[in-house]
């Protein structure tokens, strides 16, 4: 049982890498994309380094969130990449834009529509709070070079959250929904409005 256990864990881990390392690849291609490609050294690092950072803080935010809530509720959530869609997301990218589905939390010994419901919110809910956060410190700063990083980590935490909230199984969205139409409706509208908000502020990622 021990070794079962370890064995899960560590394919887990060794999922999150992967898309985390896709996801980075994607918005760095695209942000590339909307420089037409014609980047220095300097700044093709830079990108790499910034999409890494937002991608680790707030993929991890999210993946970390359902695993708490799930605990709570004496179960647990484990990420499961899903390579074709992770592969599709980095393809898009070269169009300058992310549609990525890299892969899915899937949940074990939480039952009952509130539970799951509340499991699943967790992740997107997370990722909608730092959103705002990094908004709102993005307007402190504006004008000073922290601006644009700012920016960046503000929306690609509203973009993954947004994105898990669609209602289609097996994203977030589908056990939200079938949980509470109001909590779905409030956290994804959010989401979408402070992405406009944040877009129209700091422009494009």
């Amino acid at each position: 049982m021990h070794v079962f256990g370890y064995s899960r864990v560590r394919r887990e881990i060794q999922d999150i890498l992967i898309a985390m390392f896709g996801l980075t690849l994607a918005f760095s291609i695209a942000t590339f994309s909307h420089h037409s490609f014609r980047l220095s050294v300097y700044q093709v690092f830079y990108y790499l380094g910034l999409s890494l950072a937002a991608v680790c803080l707030a993929f991890l935010a999210h993946e970390l969130s359902h695993r708490q809530v799930a605990r709570r509720y004496g179960g647990f959530a484990e990420f499961r990449v899903w390579p074709m869609g992770l592969l599709g997301g980095i393809l898009f990218s070269f169009l300058g834009i992310v549609l990525a589905a890299p892969g899915a939390v899937y949940m074990e010994g939480v039952f009952g529509k509130d539970r799951i419901g509340k499991t699943a919110l967790a992740g997107p809910f997370t990722n909608l709070v730092l959103g705002l956060a990094f908004l709102a410190a993005g307007i402190l700063f504006y004008g000073n070079f922290l601006v644009f990083p700012l920016g960046y980590l503000s929306q690609i935490n509203l973009y993954l959250g947004a994105f898990n909230m669609i209602p289609f199984a097996p994203l977030d969205g589908q056990k939200v929904m079938s949980w509470n139409m109001r909590y779905y409706v409030v956290a994804f509208g959010s989401m979408i409005l402070l992405a406009v908000l944040s877009f129209i502020i700091f422009g494009g990622i």
